[in-house]
């Protein structure tokens, strides 16, 4: 190809974006196309934002719904602008989108990550400040960007758990509310009177403040253990976790107290150690043949066994080839 024809194909390719009958008049008409959709999408976004803020709370969600938002409409003005240049959209906006599908596979955790931030934003199964046990972990909810959640740990630690894996994991939200019921388990052993069990573990939980008295607090007897028979104390308390961690200190202090001074055991697992000598066992002759006989059984395979026995004791005969 020569060089006038590589001319005419650069030619021919322009013109399919670019019209090249511009006015001065088309520039002043997309300047102010380009610059009334800027003012526009900054006043959007300002007002978008504060209105957010009221409805979902000023965190990530309400700023970037607010920046999206602006970005349309200064897109929206930007490709009137290029139409009244002459310049064609259709084309472009055919390159602009394979490109934007070879970014979007080539950062597809980073697009996971800030679409998941947006639906937490969203429906919001938590706020900054929360008590929460997420991923296997529990802290407080400290902050939300577009790529993970910022979990300040109870061994102090910080956690940065991505969007994607928390959007898809249980969430579970410990101050949601502003009280919740933990359980507390005893084991009183097998000569334990289990009303004055269930009665002292009462008077234990009414001596403690921390222990909410609305709802009331329960004690169940569970069932039988191996060395032990279960009662499982309910008791309610204020959601957050040192409260939490406070009314169960205090609670077990007042349940050893009550079962000692009611003289109730609190029973733990107990090992027999045998030494093995000194005792001759269950059996008081050597070793002999076991036959346990029963006159209907053996009355009743009698027969087959026979037959049984003699199909054993024929001799089997080969086909002839």
């Amino acid at each position: 190809m020569n060089v006038a024809q590589r001319l005419l194909a650069a030619q021919t390719n322009s013109d399919v974006f670019v019209d090249n009958s511009i006015t001065s008049g088309d520039w002043v008409e997309a300047a102010g196309i380009l610059g009334g959709s800027l003012l526009l999408a900054i006043v959007v976004s300002r007002v978008l934002r504060r209105v957010l803020a009221h409805g979902i709370g000023p965190g990530f969600a309400s700023i970037i719904m607010a920046r999206l938002a602006s970005y349309a409409i200064f897109l929206v003005g930007l490709f009137y602008g290029l139409t009244s240049l002459g310049i064609r959209v259709g084309p472009l906006l055919g390159a602009l989108g394979l490109g934007g599908l070879v970014v979007a596979l080539a950062l597809q955790g980073v697009v996971e990550n800030f679409v998941s931030s947006i639906i937490l934003q969203a429906r919001r199964p938590f706020t900054i400040g929360d008590s929460v046990e997420l991923d296997g972990r529990t802290g407080v909810i400290v902050d939300i960007d577009s790529r993970t959640t910022l979990l300040y740990a109870l061994d102090g630690t910080q956690v940065r758990i991505p969007n994607a894996k928390v959007a898809s994991s249980t969430i579970v939200n410990l101050t949601r509310e502003p009280v919740r019921r933990s359980t507390l388990e005893v084991g009183v052993s097998y000569d334990t009177d289990l009303q004055a069990a269930q009665e002292a573990l009462l008077a234990a939980i009414g001596r403690v403040p921390r222990v909410l008295s609305e709802p009331p607090p329960i004690v169940n007897i569970t069932g039988f253990g191996a060395s032990s028979i279960g009662l499982s104390i309910l008791f309610w308390h204020d959601s957050d976790i040192p409260s939490e961690l406070a009314a169960r200190t205090d609670l077990v202090i007042a349940v050893h107290q009550a079962l000692s001074a009611d003289d109730i055991t609190i029973a733990f697992p107990q090992v027999v150690v045998w030494s093995g000598q000194g005792d001759t066992g269950p059996y008081d002759r050597p070793p002999h043949i076991v036959d346990s006989s029963d006159p209907d059984v053996d009355a009743s395979e009698a027969p087959s066994r026979n037959r049984i026995t003699s199909s054993l004791r024929r001799p089997i005969r080969r086909k002839a080839d």
